[in-house]
C-alpha cells in the first residue's frame, strides 16, 4: 500500500503520498479531488493505487492536476493521467516553452538525469521516468487567476528556480503549496535546484511572505506549520546569499540550456 498521511483543515483534508523522489499532494475538497503535482510518470501507478485502496474511488475522480512547473517530479505524469483517466491539466500559460527546441531537448533530458540521480541517492529502486517534454496545459494559467473547478485556489507566478514556476494559495484557509521553493535537506530549509533567475526568485520569496500563512505544503519535506510566515520566507531570501558550492554550480551547468533564459533575460 502506498505510505500517506493526511491533515485536516476546515474545509480541506490533504493527502500526502510518498512518490518516487517526492511528495504527491491530494486534497479532498467538498467532495472533490484536486491534484498538486502529478510526480514523475512512475507515480501513476502510486495515485492509482492510493485513490483506489486509500480512499476507495477511482482515479477518475480526480478533477484537475494543477502543475507548478515542468520538471519531471512535477509534470512527468500529467499527460499519462489525462490520456488514462481523463484527468485535465492547469499549468503556467508558457509551460512548454522551458524544453522547446534543440536546446530545450537537451535540458530536458538532463533533468531526467538528474531526477535519476536524485532516485539514486534517495536509495530507490531504478525506473523509468522519461516523460513527454511538452503537457499541453486544458487551461494555461496566469498570475491571479483562480484554478479551475477549485477557485478557492489562487495561482501565484513564483519565477526563480526556473521561469514558469506557480504556487497555489488557499486564502480562506491559509494554506499555501510552494512545491520546491522550500526543499529539505536533513531537517533544515534548503533552496531548490537550480536557481536560475536569483533576483526573480528572492522577489518571488518576498511576495509569498507578504501573505497570510498558517500551512506551506511542500514537494520535498514535511509540511510546515507556522505562525510567522514571513520570517520563513525571508530566510530563504537570505540563503539566497550564499556561495554556491561546487555541487551547486555543477548542477547549474546542467541546467542553464533552456532557451527561455537567453529569451526572458532574468537576473
Amino acid at each position: 500500500m502506498t505510505q500517506s498521511r493526511t491533515m485536516e483543515f476546515n474545509s480541506l483534508r490533504v493527502h500526502f503520498l510518498e512518490g518516487y523522489i517526492q511528495n504527491i499532494i491530494l486534497v479532498e475538497q467538498e467532495g472533490r479531488l484536486l491534484l498538486f503535482d502529478s510526480g514523475c510518470i512512475n507515480d501513476v501507478k502510486r495515485i492509482q493505487r492510493y485513490c483506489q485502496e486509500n480512499l476507495h474511488r477511482s482515479p477518475t475522480d480526480i478533477k484537475l492536476t494543477a502543475v507548478t512547473h515542468i520538471h519531471p517530479d512535477h509534470a512527468g505524469g500529467a499527460v499519462c493521467l489525462r490520456k488514462r483517466f481523463g484527468i485535465p491539466i492547469a499549468a503556467h500559460k508558457d509551460v512548454d516553452r522551458w524544453y522547446r527546441g534543440m536546446s530545450g531537448l537537451l535540458q530536458h533530458q538532463l533533468d531526467c538525469y538528474l531526477a535519476t540521480v536524485v532516485a539514486v541517492r534517495n536509495r530507490r529502486r531504478l525506473e523509468q521516468i522519461h516523460y513527454r517534454r511538452r503537457i499541453n496545459p486544458d487551461y494555461r494559467l496566469e498570475d491571479g487567476q483562480k484554478l479551475p473547478f477549485f477557485p478557492e485556489w489562487k495561482v501565484i507566478h513564483v519565477p526563480g528556480h526556473i521561469a514558469h514556476d506557480l504556487a497555489f494559495y488557499h486564502e480562506k484557509e491559509q494554506v499555501l503549496y510552494t512545491a520546491d521553493l522550500i526543499c529539505d535537506v536533513k531537517g533544515q530549509p534548503q533552496l531548490p535546484l537550480p536557481i536560475v533567475f536569483p533576483q526573480k526568485m528572492a522577489e518571488s520569496y518576498d511576495r509569498l511572505g507578504s501573505l497570510p500563512v498558517r500551512a506551506i505544503l511542500r514537494a520535498h519535506g514535511k509540511p510546515i506549520i507556522t505562525e510567522n510566515s514571513a520570517e520563513i520566507f525571508a530566510k530563504m531570501r537570505q540563503l539566497l546569499n550564499q556561495p554556491p558550492t561546487p555541487f551547486v554550480q555543477r548542477i547549474w551547468k546542467l541546467s542553464n540550456h533552456s532557451p527561455e533564459i537567453k529569451k526572458l533575460d532574468y537576473k
